[in-house]
């Protein structure tokens, strides 16, 4: 058993963007194929520039503001209470083009 406190969780940096920071709930290793399950705050302005993951899906569930997705070239805008599911093998970006935070949960689940 686990429990984790979000609120004493130190604020790290992600691997795509320097200005953004997330909070990772559990890494990877604790569970078999999950690579990381976390939180993330964009801030107007914030991006991550176009990347796959060969071997992970990734899942975001977005709690509050709007954001931009694209994937695999199509524009995808995400709202408060969204999922949104990335294959592997998806080329992806995202970027908050809107004047308020986006904070998002997600995952990765690996298939190797």
């Amino acid at each position: 058993m686990k429990l984790t406190h979000t609120n004493s969780l130190q604020e790290i940096l992600t691997n795509h963007n320097a200005n953004v920071k997330k909070k990772v709930f559990i890494e990877k290793g604790e569970i078999p194929q999950l690579m990381m399950f976390g939180s993330a705050t964009f801030k107007p302005g914030d991006k991550v520039e176009t990347h796959l993951h060969k071997t992970m899906y990734e899942v975001f569930y977005i709690q509050t503001g709007k954001i931009d997705f694209i994937i695999n070239e199509k524009k995808i805008t995400a709202v408060a209470g969204d999922c949104i599911t990335i294959e592997p093998n998806e080329n992806h970006s995202q970027q908050n083009n809107y004047s308020e935070d986006v904070t998002w949960i997600y995952f990765g689940i690996a298939t190797d």
